[in-house]
């Protein structure tokens, strides 16, 4: 065997090594939901482990209709104050960044975005409000958000009077007019093509530091979240925290009508609980909250007063109006659609009015047990009542009084009075009614 022949692999096993420890590493996120308090955990995650493992790039595809302007902060102060270069990619075709996603965009290093795709719409829309062009505080965030826009922009180059447009006009660009305008580096088809376009590529960052990027062979990284962290995903939906609240109201409304059953009324308080939880996280008004437990609280009053159902028609309407006010999102991705709160109103209210009704007549019925509910009751004389005797009714004998005249033994009567131990008895005739 020739030995020499083997110190290429030898050269190359030792050189392999150092190959892929210099491959760049890029931290890969995905954002393509609304912008909450939960949901940016995703990016100022990313940043953060991407600075804790020393890597070299992280890229955020934007797929998002923007949000809360309080997350929207911190998301932006994130990507400015990042020690690792930050990337910003619209796309799929089809996909925005809008609003926060818009501010996310500028902020970023580098900013990119796919054909078929547009950005902007960043005004300020205030939760509550009528949003008129003359309300002082609508105006005061708008210019707050300009000039945090207009400040980004003068150290990342971009164009300060497209990022005003897009505030004070609303105005939303396209990928070319974004290209155009300068409010974005270039565009990308796809992520090959955006690597490529990011190799070798000198960034100015926000501190004024220029790097150049290296991106060929890079391998992609994730951050992973937990279970806690999806449950609290999940449960940052205006959709799914609208229905806890429902089917909650609704168990604690039947417990209350039917005390004792338990398992009602720990499960709405579970519902109420987890409600409680997404109500953190998410733009939830009390106007909205108070006219749903004034819908519970008339339901309640129309067992105890006759209103002729005055009462129930209040609680249906302030369980719908409850329902529509109840999240106040500045886009439409953080409130709940009529589409889905009328159904569940109206289901959630003929339940209630259903188990109200059962109530009510449960309550007015006749006592069908004891001595009271031997009246109209069917007897069978076993001693002449002349006016006193006996009869025999619900498996015993009783003494009886026959006001209406004699009854012989054998014969049938109906009891129409109970007093004590005594009962009045009328006699009967047909063959219709039966002895009980």
């Amino acid at each position: 065997m020739k030995y020499w022949a083997i110190v290429p692999v030898i050269g190359l096993a030792v050189c392999l090594p150092v190959v892929v420890a210099d491959a760049p590493v890029i931290r890969w996120v995905d954002f393509d939901q609304s912008v909450n308090p939960i949901s940016i955990n995703r990016i100022t995650r990313a940043i953060e482990e991407a600075e804790a493992n020393q890597e070299q790039l992280v890229i955020i595809r934007l797929d998002t209709p923007g949000g809360m302007v309080a997350s929207l902060h911190t998301t932006v102060q994130s990507i400015l104050n990042s020690e690792v270069p930050v990337v910003a990619w619209v796309a799929p075709a089809g996909a925005h960044a809008a609003s926060a996603g818009f501010f996310m965009l500028i902020a970023a290093d580098v900013a990119a975005m796919a054909p078929g795709t547009r950005t902007g719409a960043a005004s300020t829309i205030v939760m509550g409000g009528e949003n008129r062009e003359d309300d002082v505080h609508l105006k005061k965030m708008n210019e707050d958000g300009a000039a945090l826009l207009r400040a980004i922009a003068e150290r990342r180059g971009r164009d300060k009077q497209a990022c005003e447009d897009a505030v004070f006009a609303a105005k939303a660009f396209e990928v070319s007019v974004a290209l155009e305008k300068g409010l974005i580096d270039f565009i990308a088809d796809d992520r090959e093509q955006l690597l490529e376009l990011l190799d070798g590529m000198n960034v100015r960052r926000f501190d004024g530091e220029t790097i150049t990027l290296s991106t060929a062979g890079a391998t992609f990284v994730e951050s992973k979240f937990d279970a806690k962290h999806l449950f609290f995903e999940f449960l940052a939906n205006p959709v799914i925290a609208y229905l806890l609240l429902a089917v909650g109201t609704f168990l604690v409304y039947f417990e209350l009508q039917n005390p004792g059953m338990f398992v009602p009324g720990i499960l709405g308080a579970i519902c109420l609980l987890l409600f409680a939880i997404a109500a953190m996280n998410l733009p939830v008004t009390v106007l909205g909250v108070l006219l749903i437990v004034l819908s519970v609280v008339l339901f309640l009053l129309e067992i105890k007063i006759v209103s002729h159902g005055l009462l129930t028609a209040g609680g249906v309407a302030s369980l719908i109006a409850g329902s529509l006010l109840l999240f106040d999102g500045p886009i439409p991705e953080l409130r709940v659609p009529p589409v889905v709160v009328i159904p569940v109103s109206v289901a959630i209210s003929l339940f209630i009015v259903l188990a109200m009704r059962m109530a009510v007549r449960a309550a007015r019925a006749r006592i069908a047990t004891g001595i009271e509910g031997l009246e109209m009751k069917i007897a069978t004389v076993t001693r002449a009542l002349d006016p006193r005797g006996k009869v025999f009714v619900h498996g015993e004998t009783w003494h009886a009084v026959s006001p209406s005249g004699p009854v012989p033994e054998g014969g049938r009567v109906r009891v129409v009075k109970v007093d004590n131990m005594m009962l009045t008895v009328e006699p009967v005739s047909g063959e219709t009614d039966e002895v009980t």
